[in-house]
């Protein structure tokens, strides 16, 4: 009774400390989201969608992308197939790859809590606690109660991972949240002796609601399938009897033979996996059949259906035309690993190969324990299979496409670091205990220290990384760390680094503000391509291609809105000077203006008669 008494207020303990961790990490992120939570570009067109599902039932985006208003479906100003609402609003918008899985869940919110600002951030917000307490649990099972210490540590030190993604609504947190949950999910349908198909099933389910969120996803959880693959051609050389089924602890515990059917997968559980990772993608796919073509025709379907499938064979997957290449590219985008190490390349490449021995070395060490053996090999692949995708093939080298390899990276190298340090010790304890002196027993204590000191090698690489990163320290992010990251994203070669553009709250709120008090028959319009797809859904108001203005009644209140792609100060210089001037020349009365957007009355700003 004192030993379960004693196990219960351990498990209360370390429930306590992962509540406070997760809850200091979303008490920073909010503290920031107040001053500098502006609504992001491709996080407002996901709100868009979101708030149009919340309410009209109709999953549309608030931009329009299409100057005529009287063709179902036409190219857009981005030169894409898209399919128009009458109001101008676009069904299924076909540039990007972020699905229902990440847009429905903001939806339900914004259906129960309006689309006020904190409404808009709550769905991200949710998500990334759940990633929070996921990924602890994870950790626990793999290492213990420190290895989710220093993973928070990481987010700490590291917060361009976290404070920009966690409160935008980009599908790479609540892919992130299905990644987890898919190893967790494998993990224990691979402890289960009844029902396995099912349980392989829903596996595959919850994968597919990874893909479903965002389509980058394929890489991280392409390491179950991988895993699964190779688990059941291992089956087919041994072909041994299967014994009995194992729970998780006998399992944690080590209490299995190497022949244990949670060590294998049939070919019918493998096809139970793949049908469940096949489903939600297919269903998504009939929706677009059935409503595109009873809004349009098959034709205009299929030609939808095209534009999507080009986008995710070329729009920075690499599969298609390559932007750059060459070898420096090449070992630019592999060095991006130091945006979780040190700016010191030879830490980052020491790093990297700690991770890929780490991962091979543990999935060794817990070949007779295979709840942690398979939770560690699927993330281990995924991850080889990230960075594998991202610097051989990805054509823009955007950070944040390699996002979920970098946060693998983070949890990989938290397992390796603590597991070292405990079997170090732990061996080291067991040869102190032992007085013969012979050299074997020499040898076997200096076999013994090894993997502390290697542990202690790699926590020294990972602290000098922490060390040395700046406006961190403090409580909360100081204010300084904005103008840092204006200049590191300046200094980028590549666009899209981690974090993107941060906005001041204030800046939108000017603009928000303005529109709101437009009569309900004036127009919002954007010129050219430049889009400011994050101020529709705090407004609720569609935005229009500037070139759909002839086909419109003019409105003496209608407007011109200039966002942050055009003026932000996130731009190079030199750049954005140019930028400014043009549009200054063109829009010389603003009624709004501030670093990030202009708004300019379309009567005050014609030219003279």
């Amino acid at each position: 009774m004192k030993r379960i008494n004693a196990l219960t207020q351990t498990k209360l303990f370390l429930i306590i400390i992962v509540m406070i961790l997760t809850a200091y990490q979303l008490w920073r992120i909010i503290a920031f989201i107040n001053v500098y939570g502006g609504i992001e570009h491709d996080g407002g067109w996901m709100l868009s969608i979101s708030r149009s599902l919340a309410e009209t039932g109709a999953y549309t985006t608030l931009v329009s992308t299409i100057a005529d208003p009287n063709v179902p479906g036409d190219i857009n100003v981005d030169q894409k197939f898209d399919i128009q609402a009458a109001d101008g609003r676009i069904w299924f918008f076909t540039g990007n790859g972020i699905g229902p899985a990440s847009i429905v869940p903001d939806a339900l919110v914004l259906k129960v809590f309006g689309s006020s600002f904190w409404a808009l951030r709550a769905g991200p917000l949710i998500f990334f606690t759940l990633f929070l307490l996921l990924t602890a649990y994870l950790l626990y099972e793999l290492a213990g109660i420190w290895a989710v210490i220093l993973f928070n540590a990481y987010l700490f030190f590291y917060p361009h991972l976290s404070i920009f993604l966690s409160y935008e609504a980009m599908g790479e947190v609540p892919a992130m949240v299905y990644i987890i949950w898919a190893y967790l999910a494998f993990a224990a349908a691979m402890l289960k002796q009844q029902r396995r198909p099912l349980h392989f099933f829903l596996a595959g389910l919850v994968i597919s609601l990874a893909l479903n969120a965002k389509l980058i996803t394929l890489w991280s959880i392409s390491g179950i399938l991988l895993w699964a693959g190779l688990l059941w051609l291992l089956g087919l050389i041994r072909r041994r009897p299967a014994t009995p089924d194992l729970s998780a602890a006998q399992a944690s515990a080590g209490d299995i033979a190497v022949d244990d059917p949670t060590r294998q997968v049939s070919f019918g559980e493998l096809i139970w996996l793949g049908l469940g990772t096949a489903s939600l993608v297919i269903v998504w796919e009939l929706v677009h059949l059935v409503v595109l073509t009873r809004l349009t025709n098959f034709d205009l379907y299929l030609r939808h259906a095209q534009q999507r499938l080009t986008f995710i064979l070329d729009d920075g997957s690499g599969v298609g035309l390559q932007i750059h290449s060459g070898p420096e590219f090449f070992w630019d985008k592999f060095f991006i690993l130091s945006a979780v190490a040190h700016p010191a390349r030879w830490v980052t490449a020491i790093l990297f190969i700690a991770i890929f021995l780490g991962g091979l070395g543990l999935a060794w060490l817990w070949r007779r324990q295979p709840w942690r053996q398979n939770l560690l090999m699927p993330m281990w692949l995924g991850w080889l299979a990230n960075t594998a995708w991202f610097v051989g093939l990805a054509k823009t080298g955007w950070p944040r496409h390699f996002w979920f390899g970098l946060v693998l990276a983070m949890i990989l190298l938290c397992v390796i670091i603590v597991t070292l340090l405990r079997t170090g010790v732990r061996g080291q304890g067991a040869t102190v205990n032992n007085q013969q002196s012979s050299i074997v027993n020499h040898q076997s204590s200096i076999g013994s220290r090894l993997p502390a000191v290697c542990g202690l090698l790699l926590l020294a690489l990972v602290l000098w990384g922490f060390a040395v990163q700046p406006h961190v320290w403090g409580f909360f992010l100081p204010d300084a760390i904005v103008p840092y990251w204006h200049d590191k994203q300046v200094n980028n070669k590549y666009d899209a680094s981690l974090p993107w553009i941060i906005i001041p709250r204030q800046a939108q709120t000017e603009v928000v503000n303005y529109i709101d008090q437009l009569p309900p028959e004036a127009h919002i319009y954007y010129p050219g391509q430049h889009k400011s797809a994050e101020i529709p859904p705090q407004t609720g108001r569609v935005q229009l291609p500037l070139n759909r203005r002839e086909y419109l009644p003019p409105n003496p209140a209608d407007i011109v809105l200039i966002g942050p792609s055009l003026i932000s100060p996130w731009k190079d210089p030199a750049q954005r000077r140019d930028l400014l001037e043009l549009v200054r020349r063109e829009c010389p009365n603003p009624a709004v203006q501030n670093d990030y957007y202009m708004i300019c009355p379309i009567k005050d700003n014609l030219p003279a008669e």
